[in-house]
């Protein structure tokens, strides 16, 4: 995700059509969750050009820096919300719907992706910001707007912090990581286009790719764990989980297994953390190794 004008501007004309129509259109929800399975494949094809072997050897180590990332933010959000963790509601009840788990389409859609890129390359950034275009003005459509919600933004955005910091001092004490590199890598909020190639300049290729494919996973794994994260810690915990991205890729899943009116508050925890990333991280790698 980046700084791209037109995301908004596909987000307000999502928004003016659904209060033109003024009421809900049932192949909306079908058409938005299409998009955010063909957004994940595309994202698993951006992938494809990294070789093999720096994958199969990043991924595990990304992999747990974002799961220690999400763990703590989600334990930290419950913590500081004081709210009692709850399994009613229409988040879940959201799950048993359908027919197959979402986590488990997301999953393939993020392999086929990148097996599809491996054998056919193909441009998936272009196709990707589309789709995204696409995914925003469908939700807009669909929005449910609450100003009120804007006043509980503080809990997600100090959990989203607090737990970006105390995971990359984790990190770099249990992996030997400079402090530099894990802090820039948490601190990215899931902005993986910004984190890998400004920790790549600072700190080689290997410390670039941990970068993006920490808050790229820290993206497809809010996805994935949406249908039952958002039965405990509600829409601020996966607008929180979601980080940067929560104003658009994951924006869908903090209002569809969170809670419907959360969208708001997602929008703009997104938006803070994204403007807090641009800031911080040139800083934070201005600092020697």
């Amino acid at each position: 995700m980046a700084f791209d004008p037109f995301l908004y501007v596909a987000f307000v004309l999502g928004v003016v059509a659904g209060r033109v129509v003024g009421r809900r259109v049932r192949w909306v929800p079908p058409a938005t969750l299409a998009t955010v399975v063909l957004l994940v494949a595309l994202l698993g094809a951006s992938l494809a050009a990294v070789p093999i072997g720096a994958l199969l050897a990043t991924v595990p180590v990304a992999l747990g820096f974002a799961g220690l990332v999400l763990g703590l933010t989600a334990g930290i959000y419950v913590l500081l919300a004081r709210a009692p963790i709850t399994e009613t509601g229409p988040a879940a009840t959201a799950p048993t719907g359908e027919r197959l788990p979402l986590s488990a389409v997301l999953l393939a859609a993020l392999v086929a992706g990148f097996a599809l890129g491996r054998v056919a390359p193909f441009p998936a950034s272009t196709a990707l910001t589309y789709c995204l275009y696409a995914l925003l003005a469908l939700v807009g459509f669909d929005l449910r707007l609450s100003w009120g919600a804007l006043q509980n933004v503080g809990v997600p955005l100090v959990s989203a912090v607090l737990a970006a910091v105390v995971a990359a001092g984790i990190f770099a004490l249990l992996s030997g990581t400079s402090l530099t590199v894990s802090f820039a890598t948490a601190l990215a909020f899931g902005w993986y286009t910004l984190a890998g190639p400004l920790v790549a300049a600072k700190a080689g290729a290997l410390f670039g790719l941990l970068a993006f494919l920490t808050n790229f996973l820290r993206e497809n794994l809010t996805m994935l764990l949406a249908p039952y994260a958002g039965r405990r810690v509600r829409g601020g915990g996966l607008a929180a989980m979601g980080g940067a991205t929560a104003m658009d890729t994951t924006l869908y899943f903090v209002t569809r297994y969170g809670d419907p009116e959360a969208g708001s508050l997602a929008l703009a925890v997104g938006l803070i953390l994204t403007v807090a990333a641009g800031l911080v991280l040139p800083a934070v790698l201005a600092l020697p190794l």
